[in-house]
């Protein structure tokens, strides 16, 4: 008698156990074929869909019942990687600061000059006395010296782009040049960026900002608080 023909792969399963293979390989490309059908979706989609769309696809993992989303391992992912990123931007910050500190010690003028970390941005503080005569805009002779050692580092990091910023003490200033302390801040920035671009660095990473007195690091209240707050910044941000 002839055998009768089985073509459904559960009764091949449940006839020969050697065939339960079948079922097995027939789940895992089920699987991968919704998986392409799922990206192919999701390239036609917009976020927001696509964020509900990753959600709802759960996996279970054996016979429990909690269940993982495609979005929670995607999401994991995407997390370890930002946090090596930030890892690696933080030395990176750290080996500038480094030669910050570095380029202040050489340059052997105490207080006049510090950087710091703050904020994820790393800035170089200089006294405005280092730079400008009281109420002048322009360089002191000495500045060159300072400005060539800001401009090496900024030209060995690459990666950052830096804002200039001017900032007086609260006391007013009247003259026939600058009518208030935002125009004499405002001016000192734009005059030292004036010159790290004549030495080299691209204008399309500096800008310059004057902020007068309104961002004091210091008491006005004493000499030495007002002396601290007339400086320039160099703040450096990744581009």
């Amino acid at each position: 008698m002839t055998a009768p023909k089985i073509t459904d792969l559960e009764e091949i399963a449940q006839t020969d156990s050697r065939g339960a293979w079948l079922m097995t390989y027939a789940d895992l490309v089920t699987l991968i074929l919704v998986f392409f059908v799922l990206l192919f979706s999701l390239s036609k989609m917009e976020t927001g869909n696509i964020l509900d769309a990753l959600k709802s696809f759960e996996i279970t993992i054996g016979n429990e019942t909690p269940k993982t989303s495609l979005f929670d391992i995607i999401d994991t992912g995407s997390l370890r990687k930002r946090k090596k990123l930030d890892q690696l931007t933080g030395m990176r910050e750290m080996d500038v600061f480094k030669e910050m500190k570095s380029f202040i010690s050489k340059m052997s003028l105490g207080e006049s000059v510090n950087a710091e970390f703050t904020e994820g941005k790393i800035v170089l503080r200089v006294e405005g006395s280092v730079l400008f005569r009281s109420g002048s805009a322009d360089l002191l002779p000495q500045a060159s010296q300072i400005l060539s050692d800001i401009i090496q580092i900024i030209q060995n990091n690459p990666q950052y782009d830096v804002d200039i910023q001017g900032h007086t003490d609260n006391r007013p200033i009247s003259t026939p040049k600058f009518a208030s302390n935002w125009e004499l801040s405002a001016i000192r920035a734009t005059t030292v960026l004036r010159y790290l671009i004549e030495n080299g660095i691209s204008g399309e990473r500096l800008t310059a900002t004057g902020f007068a007195d309104l961002r004091p690091i210091a008491s006005n209240y004493s000499p030495e608080g007002r002396r601290k707050n007339r400086r320039v910044e160099f703040v450096l941000k990744e581009n």
